[in-house]
């Protein structure tokens, strides 16, 4: 009996003194490549991974190319892959399409010769095309004008952007007039001599320019001229200050820096009663644009004449809010509301195209559309095809462009820069 108990002492601490094997757990590695297509970059060509891995991979398309998605099925940018298996991954690119817009005043037509890749009325990015004006009887070609100015014929263009371009015809004469309806264009020609060229072409020999330079003349000219790199070309800067700028040193809770055709303007520049008028233009607000929460006007048609002169039929402007907007603000009378508004954050720092068509009529039309400059998409639009577009003993309605916001809430301004292009009014016959 003693020798069985003293076995089972023996055996029990034997196993009190065995240990556990340890089992590791098996370690899976997985293969991940990834590739991107003509067009565009990847941060990471893949490598080994450990099963449950996660790999964050960012699509960078190069310029006028666009991301369209991976090649499992996925569009997410960035995406992140848990990696649970071997993956071969395939970012894919494609050229941007830009559209091309021909407008033609006068009798003629335009043939478009593709000379690079593209086809249709939308060509893919950096396509080349071949414009040649073809006068009908009686007519001659005399000028390109929009996007590409020149008395060339043929001309060459280069879609880096979407373009509108507009063939002028003139009748054939000794001594050829420019008709009413051809319309103007001012654009930035260079550094200097900045404002004369806008009352050139706004108001020969008397003064279309609204700025603060009363009230801050050692700042300088408050509207001047630089070469913007994404347009290639010159354009031209308006300068806002909070201090010390005002409203030309005649109302000091707002301020403005505008242009504008007025009753010394050229007649073809005015919105006459039953006319149907094409306002083109370009801006750029910098990144971090701020906008007052009482108004920042960047463009208005107004009325002129009547008892409601003082209130803009139309109003284009920007408003702090959250999230900061744009709205299309109209008034009938002399009460404004709201048409549309957006969200601003995807119009900063981007060149923004603004094509406005209006019927000025007791029962006309108005359009106006917002586009991308670069991408051609369309980011704002609004359209109505019954509008009270004259008021009672109204004389003529004209545009104004430039920056004008109130100065009551002026701790959530800044010093701005805002660039504008290409202005063109196009009076239709």
């Amino acid at each position: 009996m003693a020798s069985r108990l003293l076995f089972y002492l023996l055996c029990a601490l034997i196993l009190s003194n065995c240990k556990k094997e340890k089992v590791e757990p098996y370690s899976v590695t997985h293969t991940l490549t990834v590739d991107g297509t003509d067009g565009g970059t990847v941060n990471s060509v893949g490598g080994n991974y450990s099963t449950g891995a996660e790999v964050r991979l960012i699509a960078t398309p190069n310029n006028y190319y666009q991301f369209t998605g991976w090649s499992n099925g996925s569009t997410e940018n960035p995406l992140v892959l848990t990696i649970d298996r071997d993956i071969n991954l395939v970012a894919n690119f494609v050229k941007k399409n830009f559209s091309l817009n021909v407008l033609i005043t006068g009798e003629g037509n335009v043939e478009e010769q593709i000379i690079a890749s593209g086809k249709g009325t939308d060509y893919t990015a950096e396509s080349q095309i071949r414009l040649t004006a073809n006068a009908l009887e009686g007519w001659e070609f005399s000028s390109w004008s929009g996007d590409q100015n020149s008395n060339e014929n043929p001309i060459e263009v280069t879609l880096n952007s979407t373009k509108t371009i507009m063939a002028t015809f003139v009748e054939n004469a000794d001594e050829v007039e420019t008709s009413e309806n051809q319309g103007i264009i001012l654009a930035a020609d260079g550094p200097g001599d900045t404002y004369a060229l806008i009352t050139s072409v706004l108001a020969p020999g008397y003064n279309p320019i609204e700025t603060p330079d009363c009230n801050h003349t050692e700042f300088g000219n408050h509207i001047d001229e630089v070469y913007d790199e994404i347009l290639q070309k010159h354009v031209f800067q308006f300068h806002i200050h909070p201090t010390p700028d005002n409203d030309r040193c005649i109302n000091f809770d707002r301020q403005r820096n505008e242009i504008k055709t007025y009753d010394q303007s050229p007649e073809n520049l005015l919105g006459s009663e039953n006319e149907t008028v094409i306002y083109t233009w370009k801006f750029k607000l910098a990144e971090g644009f701020q906008s007052s929460p009482k108004f920042t006007h960047i463009h208005q048609l107004k009325s002129v004449g009547g008892n409601y002169s003082s209130m803009p039929m139309y109003t284009l402007t920007t408003r702090k809010s959250n999230p900061d907007r744009l709205e299309l603000r109209y008034a009938e009378t002399d009460q404004q509301i709201t048409l549309k508004q957006t969200d601003l954050a995807p119009l900063i720092n981007r060149w923004i195209t603004v094509r406005e068509t209006i019927q000025y009529s007791t029962n006309g039309h108005y359009t106006i559309e917002l586009t991308d400059v670069i991408s051609g998409a369309s980011l704002f639009t609004y359209t109505n095809e019954n509008s009270i577009n004259w008021r009672p003993a109204a004389e003529f309605v004209r545009p104004k462009w430039g920056v004008y916001r109130s100065l009551i809430y002026s701790e959530d301004l800044r010093d701005e820069i805002v660039r504008f292009a290409d202005f063109q009014i196009i009076e239709m016959p």
